[in-house]
C-alpha cells in the first residue's frame, strides 16, 4: 500500500510547477544518497540479528519524513525531505523479503506465494489513490503515506523472531560474498532491466498525464498491473521447477522490452491500459526470479546482505533512470524515452542469455 501512494508522489512535485529535469533531479539524488545506507542495513540485518526492530526503525522514519512534505515546496528542501524518506523507505522491501525468507528457510521457493499480498495490498488501493488525488489535491498523498505507515507500524510487533544468529568470525565470508562472479554478474544484469523499470516508475505517472490522462486512468492502469502479477506470484515454485534460469529471465527480459515499445508507439489510453497485463512477465517474473536466486547465491547468512546489495543495484538504476530519464523526456519526449528503454531492456535480456548458456554452472556461498 505504501509503494501504490508513493508512486504518486512525483504528480506532487508536478503539480507545485517543477520541471521533468527538476523531478529527476530530486529523485537522483535522493536515491544516490539513500544507496549508500541499503548494504549497511542488510548488514547490520544479518550480524545483529535485528531485521524486526530495522523495519520499526525504518517504517517509522517512513512515516515521519514522509509528513514533513506538507511543510514546504522549497526545490532543495524537497531534495532534502526526499533524501531521509528514500534512506528509510527503500530499505522496508529488501528487510521484510529477507525476514520471509527466513521464515521460509529451505522452502525459498514458495516466495511468490507470500509475495502476492504486496500485490493485493497494492491493487486494493492504487486506484482509489488515484480518484482521491484527482478529486482533491495532489497533496494529500502524504495524508495518505503518513495512515499506511502508522498501521504498518501497528503489524510489525506481531512479526516472529527468527533464530539465525551469525558469528563474529562468519563476518569474513563478506568478502566471499562479494567476490562471486555470478552474483556480480547477475547484480549488473539486474542493474539495466531495473533501469528501465525504476525510469518507467518515476515518468508513467507524468507521461499519461501528457498525453491527455487522468489520475484515475494512472489508478486504474497500475491497479490491471498489480492484478497481472499476481498469477505469476502464486505459480513462481513451479515456474522455477519446471523452467530453466536462462529462459525465465529471456521471456522477462523480452515482455519489458515489448511493453516499453508499445508505450512508445502507441501512446493512448486503451495501449496504456492493456500493456498494464505485461507486468505479470515483467517485474512479476523477474523479481520473484531475482530474490529466490539471489537468496541461493547467498546463503542463509547472508539473505538480508543478498537482498540489499540488490535494492542497491536498483537504487543506482532509478539514480541513472531518473537523471537522465528526466533530460530525455524534457528534451525529446517520452516516446523517445521509452523507445530507448526498449532497446535496453532487448539487449541486456539477450546477452545475459548468452552469458547463462555458456556458463550453466551455478556457485553458492561456502560451496
Amino acid at each position: 500500500m505504501g509503494m501504490a501512494v508513493f508512486t504518486y508522489y512525483n504528480l506532487y512535485f508536478k503539480s507545485i510547477g517543477l520541471s521533468s529535469s527538476q523531478i529527476g533531479t530530486i529523485n537522483s539524488i535522493a536515491k544516490a544518497v539513500a544507496l549508500l545506507s541499503l548494504p549497511l542495513w542488510g548488514i547490520a540485518a544479518d550480524y545483529y540479528k535485528a531485521n524486526k526492530k530495522l523495519l520499526m526503525v525504518t517504517v517509522s522514519g517512513a512515516l515521519i519524513s514522509s509528513l514533513l512534505f506538507l511543510t514546504t515546496e522549497s526545490f532543495w528542501l524537497l531534495v532534502t525531505i526526499m533524501t531521509f524518506f528514500l534512506t528509510f523507505f527503500l530499505s522496508t522491501v529488501p528487510l521484510a523479503d529477507a525476514q520471509l525468507l527466513g521464515y521460509l528457510d529451505d522452502d525459498g521457493q514458495q516466495y511468490g506465494k507470500y509475495r502476492i499480498w504486496g500485490s493485493i495490498g497494492y491493487t486494493v488501493v492504487v486506484a482509489g489513490v488515484g480518484y482521491f488525488v484527482e478529486k482533491t489535491a495532489a497533496v494529500n498523498i502524504f495524508y495518505l503515506s503518513g495512515l499506511v505507515y502508522l498501521l504498518t507500524l501497528m503489524i510489525i510487533p506481531k512479526l516472529p523472531d527468527e533464530d539465525v544468529n551469525i558469528k563474529l568470525g562468519d563476518l569474513e565470508k563478506f568478502k566471499i560474498l562479494l567476490q562471486k562472479e555470478n552474483l556480480f554478474i547477475f547484480i549488473l544484469f539486474t542493474f539495466f532491466i531495473n533501469l528501465t523499470f525504476e525510469t518507467n516508475n518515476i515518468y508513467f505517472p507524468i507521461y499519461v498525464i501528457d498525453q491527455g490522462g487522468k489520475e484515475f486512468l494512472i489508478g486504474i492502469s497500475l491497479m490491471i498491473a498489480a492484478t497481472s502479477e499476481m498469477a505469476i506470484f502464486y505459480f513462481s515454485e513451479e515456474i522455477m521447477l519446471r523452467f530453466k534460469l536462462k529462459y525465465i529471465l529471456l521471456v522477462s527480459s523480452l515482455a519489458f522490452a515489448f511493453r516499453w515499445f508499445l508505450l512508445a508507439e502507441f501512446p493512448v489510453p486503451a495501449v496504456f491500459l492493456v500493456s498494464q497485463l505485461l507486468h505479470s512477465l515483467t517485474f512479476g517474473l523477474f523479481h520473484v526470479t531475482a530474490v529466490n536466486y539471489i537468496n541461493e547465491l547467498c546463503g542463509k547468512q547472508f539473505k538480508s546482505t543478498g537482498q540489499n546489495l540488490y535494492a542497491t543495484a536498483k537504487g543506482i538504476s532509478g539514480i541513472i533512470g531518473s537523471f537522465i530519464g528526466g533530460f530525455i523526456y524534457q528534451d525529446l519526449g517520452g516516446s523517445t524515452l521509452y523507445l530507448y528503454m526498449s532497446l535496453i531492456a532487448f539487449s541486456a535480456g539477450l546477452i545475459y542469455f548468452m552469458i547463462l548458456r555458456n556458463n550453466s554452472n551455478i556457485k553458492y556461498v561456502g560451496s
